[in-house]
């Protein structure tokens, strides 16, 4: 079946992303390699240590606003740090580079904290409101090496949070509701829950914050919106099948991600689109979902609600500023809606009129690492 006409293409391709549309190479070092690019450009990047001082910085110059705390240390000794700022009831969670080769989350993270220690009007009236916990680094020695995993124990560290027996159990019934085979108990078995210090790190951080709302900041390949030949630039998505969830918290996701989807589409060179259906309960933001348990086996009795945002792949300094840009609309369109109420207004239901991501720009057969985001 022929595509539709793509009336945009022409005009996206000129203005920023011609290269990335013709088929790449996906490799090691990132998410998607330009064709006439061998190595990844990081220069765009800011490096572990210069996020770490530039929280030091923000935290300096706040007035006592903003506390940034070293919660552990990572596999390889670098500081995990969080930036708590805020003093409202409702506690939001945002984290970035959980995957190390993921670029932008720890740029947009700090766009979207420098504005909330500048104390304009705005700033001061959402954190009146909101709390907020806010790790622009996840994984420091994969954001350093550049790789997806830790350096120590080669996990994937949004694979490495609690699964118990009864959320196997449930995984499976779901499963068996989708009439897919159930999951062998191997799998229950080979989970790694919380092996790196990252991850138990990070699990008491959150165990002690108890997030009400967590937005996690991804990358993915480069894929088309729907059956066109337009390129996504920005998916929301949801971790969890929703018979995962309680009715509550799954149609307070899909506000979120409506809400993001709104905010960041608004832009002439965003395209906007609906993360594939996905249901992985060992990662951070479904394990926060599921109350699951923690290093020790132990549970705090909390769910908060997760959803999670995904750039398009490929990097660089034609790309940089509208990929950091379409996250921080959405996590200010969130937050806003948080902020004044108007999030339990939305319709809930227009998640399925989001356009489902399409199929894949490069060839998946060919370079299979490119699909791994």
């Amino acid at each position: 079946m022929s595509r539709p006409r793509r009336r945009h293409i022409a005009l996206l391709a000129a203005l920023l992303i011609a290269p990335m549309v013709a088929p790449g190479v996906a490799n090691a070092d990132g998410p998607f390699v330009p064709p006439s690019q061998e190595t990844v450009n990081r220069s765009s990047m800011l490096s572990a240590a210069e996020v770490a001082a530039e929280l030091r910085s923000l935290e300096a110059r706040s007035k006592g606003a903003l506390r940034v705390e070293e919660v552990g240390r990572s596999g390889q000794g670098r500081p995990l740090q969080v930036a708590y700022i805020g003093t409202g009831s409702t506690r939001v969670w945002i984290q970035g580079r959980i995957h190390g080769n993921e670029p932008y989350g720890a740029e947009a993270s700090l766009d979207f904290l420098k504005t909330l220690v500048a104390g304009g009007k705005h700033a001061r009236e959402v954190l009146q409101e909101i709390s907020f916990a806010i790790i622009p680094i996840y994984n420091p020695d994969g954001f350093e090496a550049f790789r997806r995993q830790d350096s120590i124990h080669n996990v994937d560290l949004n694979r490495d949070w609690g699964v118990d027996r009864q959320i196997f159990d449930q995984l499976n019934s779901v499963r068996a509701g989708l009439g897919q085979a159930p999951l062998p108990e191997r799998t229950f078995t080979s989970y790694t829950r919380h092996r790196a210090v990252e991850s138990q790190a990070f699990w008491y951080a959150w165990a002690d914050f108890l997030p009400h709302h967590m937005i996690d900041l991804h990358h993915q390949g480069t894929y088309y919106v729907g059956d066109t030949d337009e390129m996504t630039t920005f998916s929301v998505g949801i971790s969890l099948d929703p018979g995962m969830l309680t009715s509550e918290q799954w149609d307070t996701v899909r506000r979120m991600g409506v809400v993001a989807a709104d905010a960041a589409g608004k832009s002439g060179v965003v395209n906007v689109t609906r993360y594939p259906y996905i249901n992985i309960p060992e990662g951070v933001t479904s394990a926060a979902m599921l109350n699951a348990p923690g290093p020790q086996g132990e549970y705090v009795n909390w769910r908060s609600n997760a959803m999670f945002f995904e750039s398009r792949g490929g990097i660089g300094h034609k790309s940089s500023g509208y990929i950091v840009k379409q996250n921080v609309n959405g996590l200010w369109a969130i937050i806003d809606s948080m902020s004044d109420g108007s999030l339990a207004n939305v319709d809930a239901d227009r998640w399925d009129e989001i356009p489902a991501r399409g199929a894949t720009i490069s060839t998946c057969v060919k370079f299979p690492n490119q699909c791994e985001f």
